[in-house]
C-alpha cells in the first residue's frame, strides 16, 4: 500500500507594502525578501494570469487553474501601477510545448 501523503502549501509570511517618501516600500523589513521593485514586478505578472479571461490561466483562458475572483481593489491597484511597472513577461524557457 502507498503511504498517505499530505502536501501543505501556504504563504510563510504576509508582506505589507506602503508608500514611503513617495515610493513603494515594505511596512517592515522581511529577512531574505526580494527588493521591493522585484517583488512588485513579480506581482504585476501574477494579476493578469489569475484573471479569468482570454489571456489568463483560468477556464476562460488557458484553463490551467480554477476560476479566481480578483478583487476590485486588486484590479485597481494593478491598473495604477501598470504605467510604472508594466507587466512581467513570462520566461519562454518555461513555456508549455
Amino acid at each position: 500500500m502507498a503511504p498517505d501523503i499530505r502536501c501543505l502549501n501556504y504563504a510563510a509570511y504576509r508582506a505589507e507594502v506602503v508608500v514611503q517618501d513617495n515610493t513603494l516600500a515594505y511596512a517592515q523589513n522581511i529577512h531574505g525578501m526580494w527588493d521591493i521593485d522585484r517583488y512588485v514586478n513579480l506581482l504585476m505578472g501574477e494579476i493578469p494570469r489569475l484573471t479569468d479571461d482570454a489571456d489568463g490561466y483560468g477556464p476562460r483562458g488557458k484553463n490551467f487553474i480554477a476560476h479566481v475572483d480578483v478583487p476590485t481593489e486588486v484590479r485597481a491597484a494593478h491598473a495604477a501601477l501598470q504605467p510604472v511597472y508594466g507587466t512581467r513577461a513570462a520566461n519562454p524557457a518555461f513555456a508549455s510545448r
